[in-house]
């Protein structure tokens, strides 16, 4: 701007004295009712400086306009990244974009845990997003995701594939539940299960077999004929008092015939077999009265 003033001047000064040497005569003009007479080069000199600030009027408005872009312009591409960081982090907050909008409609299509990740020196969310989709465990305070946000339940699920009972318990009630009961069942005090109905698996009567509420523990399951029975001859392995055993297994009727086949109670199996119409001993019960000697392990273990 200050060349185009410098040679303006210039310009018009030349264009003045050109025309002062050349003719002296004087041109009157109407102005809003008043005569003005003045020499043909000063006409020449105002209507060039006119001409002048209506240009400079007028390059100073697209500079400032220009100045306005190109600040909406890098203000938006911090917004843009900023929109795509919570994009990725599912986070609701959008920044507004005032002229890059088309950049902003395609940032509309991405789907955070869609993307595949690759370490980024400048951009550490992603570093610690890459280690959660490699399940890691790693510590989100500083992003305040809430609880419902997909790469917090992530962090969550991982750290329940690393059997932390705080965070299975955490995730009770998120759509990550069955996972967490699960580990809760194999993990959690025996109290703490039946206090609060976590389901009872096979794995989480066998990590219970020495308990005090191991029969409490068995009735209030609900598995199948095959899994009390691997129970009872884990319980029959450790355990030499069969009465104890016995009253363990009273209401599985399955796993006590089991029992009292492996106590040689041949004859109340047979009765309990026949009640409950248990044909898988009944019959082998009939095999035994007729000659036939197998191991009851070798025999379920070819029937089960």
């Amino acid at each position: 701007m200050k060349k185009y003033t410098v040679i303006s001047i210039l310009y018009i000064f030349t264009i003045g004295l050109f025309t002062y040497i050349n003719t002296n005569s004087t041109t009157t003009f109407n102005l809003f009712g008043i005569h003005v007479t003045l020499l043909d080069a000063l006409w020449t000199v105002a209507f060039l400086a006119i001409f002048y600030l209506i240009s400079i009027t007028y390059f100073s408005i697209e500079k400032f306009k220009n100045f306005v872009f190109s600040r909406n312009v890098k203000k938006d591409k911090e917004n843009i990244l900023k929109n795509i960081e919570n994009k990725i982090l599912f986070k609701d907050k959008v920044l507004p974009i005032k002229e890059l909008i088309e950049i902003e409609e395609i940032i509309e299509m991405i789907n955070g845990d869609k993307l595949k990740f690759k370490e980024s020196e400048k951009l550490s969310f992603i570093n610690d997003l890459m280690k959660l989709q490699n399940g890691e465990v790693i510590d989100l305070k500083k992003y305040k995701f809430s609880k419902d946000n997909p790469w917090y339940l992530k962090n969550l699920e991982n750290k329940i594939n690393k059997e932390d009972i705080q965070a299975a318990k955490e995730a009770l009630n998120t759509p990550l539940k069955e996972k967490a009961l699960k580990l809760l069942s194999k993990k959690a005090d025996i109290k703490e299960i039946l206090a609060n109905n976590y389901p009872i698996t096979k794995e989480t009567i066998l990590n219970n077999l020495k308990s005090d509420r191991l029969k409490e523990l068995i009735n209030k399951s609900n598995l199948t004929n095959e899994e009390y029975i691997q129970i009872a001859q884990e319980v029959y392995k450790i355990n030499e008092n069969p009465e104890f055993v016995m009253e363990i297994f009273k209401e599985k009727i399955v796993a006590y015939i089991y029992l009292l086949i492996e106590y040689e109670m041949i004859d109340k199996a047979m009765e309990l077999a026949k009640e409950n119409d248990v044909k898988i001993f009944e019959y082998y019960l009939l095999l035994r009265e007729n000659g036939v000697k197998i191991d009851i392990k070798e025999y379920l273990n070819a029937k089960l």
